[in-house]
């Protein structure tokens, strides 16, 4: 069970009836030339709930809005359906504003600068989160499927498990489909089912990229082998917050340290004997808590991450007993998270709050013009060349302030459809391009594929643990590619 996405336990409310509208909208008053600013997964994302319920994302865990059932309904009645309609017209009329309606509460969802994709009723499905089921062999103490699923108005999410059936019907209902999360609340790889559904999701769809987040702790032999040897997944989380048994255990309730690891790093073999090690991201998150942050036990993590060779994901969380050592603006994180074999995460609260600190899109903070040198449009399989590549601040504020991590180059391989494959190494960016009106161009090592096709390489700037631009409204650079 992730806790990328698990907000506060404050706003797990009463589920709100199909019959109950949105609020009227804070309307935005006349001359207002502040951005508009949407939540892209009411306009782009589906969040299927193992009940089958359809929620706005994963920040509605018990369902206080559900505007479908995919049991009983069909995703082009949903999706453009009256109530999806009215939270997307909600948006696109009111006053940007980090408070959401339908949570009842702020929400980091709506950060995205709206362009003419986001409409009330023509939108498509590029990301799906599918949670197959709630059960968990955990309790961790801030987690729904601890706090909430037990209790009797929540009755209809406890122990809930979506049939193959439906969950395959689900994905051949979305055309556009881009990106499949497979998981949300609960252990995805209790499922009976799991890997017989991401087999035949990559027969039947090979170009959809698939991410998954375990405690480690129920992977089998069988599908350990079965993801790394066919490499169902793009994108494997091990969530072990700890290294060792005592720090461990204090979250991780009812799980063995020992475990988790020996199945990471059984995982991490298996997919290098099979040579698909370069083909599946894989991470070994560990949020900190105020339990495990000192220096001891941080060491002793970064030296088995080294020795197992799989990169740590540092999470900055907002949950009781978050770590006070580091927050998002200490120089101790950002030494942490941005040292040798390092990645640095901040759940969605401490983006938000960031977010509203720091400008951000109100003031036109995400706004890059990037260009590129002589660019042939062909190569060899595997090619390995170096392409000049000039970013430009056109945004009236400072890239990155607030955000000691600061940003890059990003560089995304995508289908020649749009789809993303897989991000490619990018680049460093000079201090100075973060200031308005700079520019600076840098040297790229791009290296293509080793498959032949047609391509498309996107080019923008990343603030590291935020957004890359483009998801905030910017145009990056996207170069056609014809590999053979």
């Amino acid at each position: 069970m992730s806790l990328f996405r698990i907000l506060q336990n404050s706003i797990f409310g009463k589920p709100q009836t199909i019959s109950q509208g949105m609020p009227p909208a804070v309307p935005r008053l006349a001359g207002d030339t502040t951005p508009a600013l949407v939540c892209k997964p009411i306009f782009e994302q589906l969040c299927v709930l193992a009940n089958g319920d359809v929620v706005c994302s994963c920040a509605d865990p018990t369902g206080m809005r559900v505007y479908g059932n995919i049991l009983k309904d069909r995703i082009a009645d949903i999706y453009n359906g009256p109530k999806y309609q009215e939270v997307r017209r909600w948006q696109l009329e009111s006053k940007p504003d980090s408070w959401c309606p339908v949570i009842a509460n702020p929400c980091a969802g709506r950060v995205t600068r709206v362009t003419a994709a986001e409409t009330v009723d023509r939108c498509t499905v590029k990301y799906l989160q599918l949670e197959p089921l709630t059960y968990c062999n955990l309790r961790c103490p801030s987690c729904p499927v601890t706090t909430h699923f037990p209790l009797d108005e929540f009755a209809h999410r406890e122990d809930q498990m979506l049939p193959l059936e439906a969950m395959l019907d689900l994905i051949d209902q979305l055309p556009d489909l881009e990106t499949l999360l497979f998981y949300n609340f609960g252990e995805a790889f209790l499922h009976r089912d799991a890997i017989t559904f991401l087999r035949e999701i990559r027969k039947r769809r090979p170009d959809i990229y698939i991410a998954s987040s375990t405690n480690g702790l129920v992977l089998t032999s069988a599908q350990i082998d079965a993801i790394a040897n066919e490499a169902l997944l793009n994108k494997m989380v091990f969530s072990i917050d700890g290294a060792s048994e005592e720090t461990y255990r204090q979250y991780r309730v009812g799980g063995t340290f020992e475990k988790a690891f020996r199945n990471m790093t059984a995982f991490l073999e298996a997919a290098g004997r099979a040579g698909t090690r370069p083909r599946i991201e894989t991470y070994w998150q560990y949020i900190l808590f105020e339990w495990n942050d000192h220096d001891e036990e941080i060491e002793r993590a970064q030296a088995m991450a080294r020795s197992a060779g799989v990169p740590l994901l540092w999470v900055l969380t907002h949950t009781e007993g978050a770590s006070r050592r580091y927050l998002p603006d200490s120089k101790e994180y950002e030494e942490l998270s941005t040292g040798p074999g390092s990645v640095q995460f901040l759940t969605c609260e401490v983006q938000l709050s960031q977010f509203w600190q720091n400008s951000g899109i109100a003031d036109g903070r995400y706004l890059a013009k990037i260009s590129a040198g002589d660019f042939a449009g062909r190569s060899a399989p595997g090619a390995t060349f170096e392409i000049p590549v000039t970013v430009e601040n056109i945004s009236p504020e400072a890239w990155f302030d607030g955000n000691p991590q600061g940003g890059h180059l990003g560089v995304m391989l995508r289908t020649s459809a749009g789809r993303k494959i897989r991000e490619l190494p990018g680049a460093p960016l000079p201090a100075s391009v973060a200031q308005p009106g700079s520019k600076a161009t840098v040297p790229l090592n791009l290296t293509l594929p080793a498959e032949q096709g047609r391509y498309q390489v996107l080019f923008d700037v990343v603030e590291s643990g935020v957004c890359w631009y483009f998801e905030r409204g910017s145009q990056p650079l996207i170069l056609d590619v014809q590999v053979q």
